[in-house]
């Protein structure tokens, strides 16, 4: 029976160890473990669900084992129960009203916490590893507690941060860092989850994303949702005023799903341009690039995230 460490949720396609995509990243962290050497600390950064945190729990799983698990999956996600006691997560804490999910900020006590820890002897790894999942949700006073971590570094800590905002994390903590970017996986590797890379629905739709993908895979409403953002664009390309200001209205009362639903919403009308080898009226660049300025404007700032999207609505 396999003992995941800290209570990890593995996604099954890392079982027999079938990491989709960023095999840059794969081989670098292996080849780092191989000849041991490992940095302080690193910023994996990239876009979501491609398996930054997937990957930052398989590297720390290695180190701590003392074990290459990306070179002999037969000990793949296995490991002694105290193993667990030298891992340490922080992520945003989830709250919920009004049937809207937020990510609540991670604050200075828990970098503070993390701290007592680290300095501590492993239990029974090499290495103590703290891992800070959405990095960026980290508040400034939190930010600069760590950046204390980092300019006193523990030998026998490593320190993971994890983000798709990079630019929301302090330059000072990210000069500490070893970067590692990660990118979105192309159709064949995505075809890899599916089954079949002519399953287009499903490829098309995950952005080249493989835990989205997984999640649509064993999930049919999280697929079905995506059907309806795809329908809805269509819908919209050819919507009335009244239409798209009362869409408009709806969406900026979930800030958070309304940016994931733009991003979709760019990834299928460059998939469309593509296509038809034509950039012309709603489906075209000059879309993409407004859509995209209004994500930065939302996701960014302080603005009136109804009245950007309003804006949008009327120019395109």
């Amino acid at each position: 029976m396999l003992k995941f460490i800290g209570n990890w949720k593995f996604d099954i396609w890392i079982f027999n160890f079938m990491f989709i995509g960023n095999q840059k990243a794969v081989q670098f962290l292996s080849k780092a473990i191989e000849n041991n050497k490992l940095s302080q600390a690193y910023l994996f950064s990239g876009p979501e669900s491609v398996g930054k945190f997937t990957l930052a729990k398989l590297f720390a799983n290695s180190v701590i084992s003392g074990r290459n698990i990306f070179r002999n999956n037969t000990s793949l996600l296995m490991a002694k129960e105290k193993d667990e006691l030298d891992l340490i997560i922080i992520e945003p804490e989830i709250e919920e009203k009004k049937g809207i999910k937020k990510e609540k900020d991670i604050k200075i006590e828990k970098i503070k916490e993390a701290r007592k820890d680290l300095i501590l002897y492993p239990y029974n790894g090499k290495k103590k590893i703290l891992i800070v999942n959405d990095a960026h949700k980290m508040t400034v006073s939190a930010q600069n507690a760590l950046l204390k971590i980092l300019e006193e570094p523990n030998e026998t800590s490593i320190i993971i941060l994890i983000t798709h905002n990079d630019s929301e994390i302090l330059p000072t903590i990210k000069s500490r860092c070893q970067k590692i970017k990660f990118f979105l996986a192309d159709a064949e590797e995505m075809g890899k989850i599916s089954g079949d890379s002519r399953n287009n629905n499903l490829i098309d739709f995950a952005m080249g994303r493989p835990g989205l993908a997984l999640k649509m895979k064993e999930n049919k409403e999280e697929l079905n949702l995506k059907k309806k953002d795809f329908e809805e664009l269509i819908k919209f390309s050819s919507a009335g005023i009244n239409e798209r200001l009362n869409l408009a209205e709806k969406m900026s009362a979930n800030v958070a799903e309304a940016v994931k639903k733009f991003e979709f919403w760019t990834w299928i009308i460059r998939r469309e341009i593509i296509k038809r080898g034509l950039s012309k009226g709603f489906f075209s660049y000059k879309t993409i690039e407004k859509i995209e300025k209004t994500l930065e404007t939302i996701k960014n700032t302080n603005a009136n995230a109804r009245l950007a999207i309003e804006n949008l609505f009327l120019e395109i």
